[in-house]
């Protein structure tokens, strides 16, 4: 199996949208987790082995799932902060 098909097996298997979880926002199956918070934990610095000591349920596949779907379905609507305060 290549990466691409291990990742699509991951994601079917690891992320869920629901209409009646987080108002669709796409999580972690049997989490409140969103993708989009497991993304911005990489991005802070954390690892994928911070994320799992911090929640032993998870698995490694579903992190990693959870971070590809979220760098590739960015949020949408303006970012977050003040990018013209900081272009200054």
């Amino acid at each position: 199996m290549d990466r691409a098909e291990r990742y699509r097996v991951a994601r079917d298997a690891s992320i869920v949208i629901d209409e009646a979880i987080k108002g669709g926002t796409p999580v972690i199956r049997g989490t409140r987790m969103t993708v989009h918070s497991v993304l911005g934990r990489i991005e802070h610095g954390e690892t994928v082995d911070d994320i799992l000591d911090d929640n032993p349920d998870l698995s490694r596949e579903a992190v990693e799932a959870a971070i590809i779907y979220a760098r590739t379905h960015p949020l949408i609507g303006r970012p977050g902060g003040r990018p013209w305060a900081d272009a200054g």
